[in-house]
Formats: structure tokens, sequence, C-alpha cells
């Protein structure tokens, strides 16, 4: 399993060996959920900002408690210019895989929202989807609204004047919306957080446990030469229809 997660991100390392401009822009892997949908994982990886040093994170997320699982995030960094961050991600991935071989977060689920950085049509704060594959247009769709909200300039922040958090609302077919998320205050993971975007919506259908749903989302921050690219995911069960 970890050879093949490590061979489907193989592709994209040549598009991060390009020149490299100001900031950095790490790209994202989806692991996948365990089969009860309790466990999600995913993985980012790119070149540092400044020290032009690989680097790969690991995260898995308890889907009930939308929280990091202890021991995680998994983070490596290659400190050598000349490596790429593949040798970063393998180093990130043997160091996790204790933990996610006793979880396994493997399935794939349903990829049902994919919108890549480069994708200019895509409205970054909000998506509509169905949490299938099959064209049923019977199934209604459900929707995701994301703010960006103002924070008062975090610790080592102080030169910048647009620090934000954000929320995430979920709407079922219904009409229903639930708050998944809302920052009162910006966690010290996400430094000088300036703007975020709906980047990936993966669902586990109701099986082994209730439905699950993962919502990756493009970080970008302050960096030392620019703005970063980083990722965090917000999860949540609910009623598949």
């Amino acid at each position: 399993m970890m050879r093949r997660l490590l061979a489907a991100v193989a592709l994209a390392f040549a598009g991060l060996a390009a020149p490299a401009f100001a900031g950095d822009y790490a790209d994202r892997t989806i692991i996948g959920f365990s089969d009860d949908g309790a466990w999600f994982a995913f993985n980012e990886y790119g070149v540092g900002d400044g020290s032009g040093f690989p680097y790969a994170n690991v995260f898995v997320i308890d889907v009930d408690k939308d929280a990091w699982v202890a021991g995680t995030p998994v983070r490596a960094t290659i400190e050598d210019e000349s490596d790429d961050p593949s040798a970063a991600l393998a180093r990130a991935m043997h160091e996790a895989r204790p933990i996610l071989d006793r979880l396994k977060p493997y399935s794939a689920g349903n990829h049902v929202v994919d919108n890549p950085a480069t994708e200019l049509s895509a409205d970054p704060y909000a998506v509509r989807f169905r949490t299938n594959q099959w064209f049923n247009m019977m199934e209604r769709p459900w929707s995701l609204k994301l703010t960006r909200i103002p924070m008062p300039d975090a610790s080592g922040c102080e030169n910048y004047d647009d620090v934000a958090g954000f929320r995430l609302e979920l709407t079922d077919p219904d009409g229903k919306t639930r708050t998944l998320h809302e920052d009162t205050s910006l966690p010290a993971s996400r430094t000088c957080a300036r703007d975020y975007a709906i980047s990936d919506v993966v669902v586990m259908p109701a099986g082994k446990g209730p439905a699950s749903m993962a919502v990756v989302i493009s970080l970008i921050r302050q960096g030392f030469e620019g703005p970063d690219r980083r990722f965090l995911a917000v999860t949540t069960r609910f009623e598949d229809n």
C-alpha cells in the first residue's frame, strides 16, 4: 500500500522541480478513509520557502472529533537543497506507517470535489456536489460555503493587516445548514494565515459506519519570501441520501 501511495505522487514532483518563485505551494495526496469512516488521512509535500529544503507532512484525523490523531502530523524535512520532495515524503510516510497500518485509512471513498490551484473557473469559497459518482439526477446536491474571518494579528504577524481564520458551512439537500468549523482565534499551527480555498471534498459512504466527509482546504499564509500554500482538513459525519 505504501509503495502504491508513493508511486501515485511521483509524477507531481516533476512540476515541483521547475524554477522556484517567491513563496512555495505545497501539493497533496489523499490517502483515504478507514473502512468504517472513522479515520481520514492525507499528506502534503513541497520545497520550503527560503530554505529550499524538501518537506512532507502526513495528517491522520479522527473524523468524529475533527482532530489530529495523537502522534500526528508526522513531519519530515530533508536538509539538502539538491534533493526533491519524494525523499521527504518517503521518510514521512515511513515514520507514519505504524499509525497508518493501525488505523488503515486506505479506502479511497468518493472524491466528489477536486479544485486544484490552477483551476480558475472554480469558486474557491463555494462548491455544490453530489455524494456519489453516479449520474443520478434524483439525488439532490449538497453545498459548502467557506467564509474568510478577519482576525487580530497573531504573534509574529504584527506586520500583516490581513490575517484571517475561516468559517465552513455545510448545507444538506433539504436546505438545512450547519457550521462545521468557525475560528474564534488563529491556531498557532497556521502561523500568518491570510486566505483559504476549498480544495477537495472526499466522502466515505455509509457501510461499516455512518457516512463520513472530509473537506480539504488550501491555506495561504505569509512565508519568508511570499505566500505559501499548505493544507488542512475539516471532517464530519452526515446522513447519506
